[in-house]
């Protein structure tokens, strides 16, 4: 029950505003045909930066924001990784202001109205994990988008944690980065269970999203490449045990 108390003012307040903002797509479509791509990101993520705050702000969430400084978002192009605790997780990197990306994520997303179209409109990839070759083809995808100068966000746990525990990063999922030598951000989140997979109460709650130092993976040897997955894994969990604990969020 409290979990649908805390998620009945987002619904009730953000659905509206995304369904009035669609009304925007025909522009972002005619900025894409005369080719005014920057001005057409820039209206989108606007609006999409308001909607995270929309549902971050009423769903009760203290944002907590650290190591973007390390980033050059407006002129480089990134591959984020992260741990992956929540539905939240991806509102919680849109709120972060500064970030534009696509992500690769299930395709049950598809059968979601309204948050597919703003998934489309991202960037984004659809992967279905029981058939690998469709697995195969969403990280090629996803590559090519990183090649062409676009950021892409990938979890390699491969589905939301249940337990609230980060769980073995999958190699694979590091090859949609390293087979075009893109640059890696290990991005830690913490906070967003206790808000929606696991509500305990009805307080406000701290969420913290931390980037870590980039990895340039261009130059690596076979050897970095293949423990690639472990570093990255473990700077996250480091990072993750750092942040206050989930007893005091």
């Amino acid at each position: 029950m409290k979990k649908y108390i805390r998620i009945f003012l987002p619904i009730v307040i953000v659905v509206p505003v995304m369904t009035l903002s669609l009304i925007l797509f025909p522009l972002y479509f005619i900025l894409s045909k005369l080719k005014l791509k920057r001005l057409e990101a820039d209206i989108y993520y606007i609006m999409v930066r308001l909607l995270a705050f929309l549902v971050m702000t009423l769903i009760g969430a203290r944002m907590h924001v650290s190591g973007q400084e390390k980033l050059d978002f407006r002129n480089r192009c990134y591959c984020y990784i992260g741990n992956h605790q929540s539905m939240l997780d991806i509102v919680s990197l849109v709120w972060t202001r500064k970030l534009e990306t696509g992500f690769i994520g299930k395709t049950e997303v598809r059968k979601i109205p309204l948050i597919n179209a703003y998934f489309y409109e991202f960037g984004s990839v659809y992967l279905d994990r029981k058939s690998p070759k469709n697995s195969i083809r969403a990280i090629l995808k996803g590559s090519e988008y990183l090649k062409n100068g676009h950021s892409m966000t990938i979890y390699p746990e491969g589905t939301r944690s249940k337990d609230g525990c980060i769980h073995e990063f999958k190699a694979g999922s590091f090859k949609m980065a390293t087979r075009v030598g893109a640059t890696i951000v290990p991005v830690v989140v913490k906070g967003t269970r206790a808000l929606f997979e696991n509500v305990q109460d009805l307080r406000r709650h701290d969420v913290y999203v931390r980037f870590l130092d980039p990895i340039e993976t261009k130059d690596m040897s076979e050897e970095e490449l293949k423990d690639l997955h472990t570093r990255v894994e473990n700077a996250i969990r480091e990072e993750y045990d750092r942040l206050p604990p989930l007893e005091a969020l």
